[in-house]
């Protein structure tokens, strides 16, 4: 599975479940928007290119979007 080392430290990997909360690093843009775009911008690569994770909604949190759950699907 490929992984990735996000912003804050903490290692993402492809099919891992976590909290949007946990997964959005840089708070920058709207919620909502994100979560519909299912991708977010999490780390940067060597020559410091952003890097996405993809994901899916498992579980949407309508009162606090932020602790809506998802599934990593990609990471590019």
């Amino acid at each position: 599975m490929k992984k990735i080392e996000m912003f804050n430290g903490a290692e993402l990997e492809v099919e891992e479940t976590i909290r949007f909360a946990d997964l959005w690093q840089t708070e920058d843009g709207d919620v909502e928007e994100l979560l519909e775009s299912e991708c977010v911008h999490v780390a940067n690569g060597e020559d410091d290119e952003p890097i996405i994770a993809d994901f899916t909604i498992i579980e949407k949190d309508e009162e606090n979007p932020v602790d809506t759950l998802v599934k990593i699907t990609g990471i590019r």
